[in-house]
C-alpha cells in the first residue's frame, strides 16, 4: 500500500507504551475504536491498529467487538482469544459484545484485564492508567502520515425500532442524534485535513433530529427537515469532493431526499436501504410495516430517474420464523425485479433476548442457510452483470491503495463503498512501465527507479483520477486511466 502498515502510526517516545486496538463488524464500531483511540491519546498514551504479525511492540490490546448476530459474535470471541494467546500483553475487550454477555464472559474469560461497553471512553482510559502507568505527560499528537481518503461522519447512534429480531437496541440504546453543530465541525476538520470522502452513518439517518429538542439550523431556511438542513450544509464544505449516504430505511426514501441528492454532486449517487424482506405477514413479525416496502419500488422508480448513475444495495434476512417456500420466491422476485448493484443477504438467527428467537415455526439451520445461499447467489449473478455492464463507461476513482504483485493502483468509483462493494483496480501509467516491479527484491536492484516509482506512487495516492472501465471480475472492476481529475479540475464522481 501507498501509506505505511499503520495508517494512524505516532511518534513514540521508547518508554512509553503503545496500546493497540482491532475492531471487528460495522462502521460504527470503526468510529467507537477512533473514539477510543482518541481518548487514550490525550491521556497520554500511544496507539496502533493492531496487527497479528507484529504483537511485540504491544503494551495493552483493545478489542472492540460486534455481536450483532451470533456468527459475529463467534468471531469476536475468536478474536478475543487470539489475542490472550500472545502472553501477558493486557487484552481489554470493549463493545456490543459487552453489552450483551459482560456477566457470562468474565466468568469464561477471566484473563481479560476489563469489559467495557459500547462508547465508554472514560473506563478505557482508568483502566489502562491502572495496568500502564508510564505514559506521555501530555496529550500525545498523531504524526503527519497523509489523510485516510474516507471517514466516517456518525450522525446519530442507537436505534428505537422495535424489529424482533433485532439486538442493537439493546446494545446501543435509543436513537440519540448529534448536534448539527458538532457534526459540521468535525466534517469541516476532517476536509481540512485532506479527507476526500464522508461518509454519513447512523442505524437510520432518515430519523436524523427526530429527538433534538432544537430546531433545524436556519442556514438554510427553505429545508423542511433536520437532516435535509444538515445535507445541504455539509455538501457546501469547500474541498469535499463525496458525500455518501449509509443506512437509510424504506420510509426514509423521500421526495425531499431525492431532490437533495440530484442537486448537490458532492453527494454521491448510492444508497444503503435495509429491505429486510418483501412479504407482508414477514414483515409483520419482524415489527417492521409492510406499507413502507410496498412503497419502495415506486420510490426507487423516481431515484433512478432523476439519478440515472443511482447505485443501491439492501440486506435481506432468508429464513425467517415461519417464512414459506412461497414467501421464499416472493423475496427473489423482488431481487429480480428491483435489479440491486449488491445485496447482503443474512440467514435469519434466533439471537438470545429477540421477540423473534421466540416465535413458533423457527426453520432448522440447514433449511435457513440454503435459502440464504441460494438467494445470495441468484443477488449475485445479477449485480455482477450490472458490473460487467460498466465497462466501457468511465467515472472518477479516488486512488486509495497499491497492489505491488498485480502492479495496479487501486481505487474506489461512487457506486463503491469500502470494503464491501469491491474495487477499482487501475491499469499503471505509462511513465511507470519500464520499471521492474516484480518484486521488492527485484525491484532494490536498481535503487534509483524503485524510489521514482516510489514517488510517482505516493503522487496519486488520495487523486481522483478519471478512468475507463476495461473488464469486471465479480463485484471488482479493472480500469485504465483517461486523465487526472484533481489536476484537470473536472468533477469527482
Amino acid at each position: 500500500m501507498i501509506q505505511s502498515e499503520d495508517k494512524r502510526a505516532l511518534v513514540q517516545v521508547a518508554h512509553n507504551p503503545i496500546v493497540a486496538f482491532t475492531t471487528l463488524g460495522c462502521p460504527k464500531n470503526e468510529v467507537d475504536t477512533d473514539l477510543m483511540r482518541v481518548a487514550a491519546e490525550a491521556a497520554g498514551y500511544y496507539t496502533r491498529e493492531f496487527n497479528s504479525e507484529n504483537t511485540t511492540s504491544y503494551d495493552a490490546i483493545v478489542v472492540n467487538t460486534c455481536s450483532f448476530i451470533q456468527e459475529a459474535t463467534e468471531a469476536s470471541i475468536e478474536a478475543i482469544f487470539d489475542t490472550l494467546a500472545l502472553g501477558d500483553v493486557p487484552v481489554v475487550v470493549a463493545g456490543c459484545i459487552v453489552n450483551r454477555y459482560a456477566d457470562d464472559l468474565s466468568q469464561e474469560m477471566p484473563e481479560v484485564k476489563a469489559f467495557i461497553k459500547v462508547g465508554d471512553c472514560e473506563a478505557l482510559v482508568r483502566i489502562l492508567a491502572d495496568c500502564l502507568p508510564l505514559k506521555s505527560a501530555t496529550p500525545v499528537v498523531r504524526d503527519s502520515l497523509p489523510p485516510r481518503s474516507f471517514e466516517y461522519l456518525r450522525i446519530a447512534d442507537g436505534c428505537d425500532r422495535k424489529c424482533s429480531f433485532c439486538t442493537i437496541p439493546s446494545i446501543r440504546g435509543s436513537y440519540t442524534s448529534r448536534e448539527p453543530e458538532d457534526i459540521l465541525a468535525q466534517a469541516h476538520s476532517l476536509v481540512a485535513a485532506g479527507t476526500r470522502e464522508l461518509i454519513v452513518i447512523a442505524q437510520d439517518i432518515g430519523r436524523y433530529g427526530s429527538d433534538l429538542a432544537m430546531p433545524a439550523t436556519t442556514a438554510t431556511a427553505t429545508t423542511s427537515t433536520p437532516l435535509i438542513d444538515l445535507l445541504e450544509q455539509l455538501a457546501a464544505i469547500p474541498h469535499l469532493k463525496r458525500l455518501r449516504l449509509m443506512y437509510l430505511q424504506p420510509e426514509g426514501l423521500t421526495d425531499e431526499l431525492l431532490q437533495t441528492m440530484a442537486k448537490h454532486p458532492t453527494i454521491v449517487p448510492y444508497l444503503e436501504i435495509p429491505v429486510q424482506h418483501v412479504a407482508a405477514r414477514i414483515l409483520k413479525a419482524m415489527g417492521r410495516n409492510p406499507r413502507d416496502v410496498e412503497g419502495f419500488e415506486a420510490r426507487l422508480v423516481k431515484a433512478r430517474k432523476l439519478m440515472p448513475s443511482l447505485s443501491v444495495r439492501t440486506t435481506l434476512i432468508a429464513g425467517f420464523p415461519g417464512e414459506s417456500h412461497q414467501e421464499s420466491a416472493q423475496l427473489r422476485n423482488f431481487v429480480e425485479r428491483i435489479g440491486f448493484d449488491y445485496v447482503g443477504v443474512f440467514p435469519y438467527s434466533p439471537e438470545e433476548g429477540t421477540r423473534a428467537a421466540k416465535l413458533p415455526d423457527q426453520l432448522d439451520e440447514a433449511c435457513r442457510l440454503e435459502r440464504a445461499q441460494e438467494l445470495r447467489d441468484f443477488a449475485d449473478s445479477i449485480g455482477w452483470q450490472r458490473a460487467a455492464n460498466r465497462i466501457g463507461d468511465t467515472a472518477e476513482v479516488l486512488i486509495e491503495g497499491y497492489d505491488p504483485v498485480d502492479d495496479v493502483l487501486i481505487g474506489r468509483s461512487s457506486f463503491q463503498t469500502p470494503d464491501i462493494d469491491g474495487i477499482v483496480r487501475v491499469e499503471l501509467p505509462d511513465e511507470f512501465k519500464h520499471v521492474n516491479f516484480s518484486s521488492e527484491v527485484e525491484a532494490a536492484a536498481d535503487a534509483e527507479d524503485f524510489a521514482r516509482k516510489q514517488d510517482i506512487l505516493a503522487k496519486y495516492y488520495n487523486r481522483y483520477l478519471r478512468v475507463q472501465f476495461t473488464d469486471a471480475i465479480l463485484y471488482d472492476m479493472d480500469a485504465a486511466i483517461v486523465s487526472d481529475s484533481d489536476k484537470d479540475g473536472s468533477e469527482h464522481l
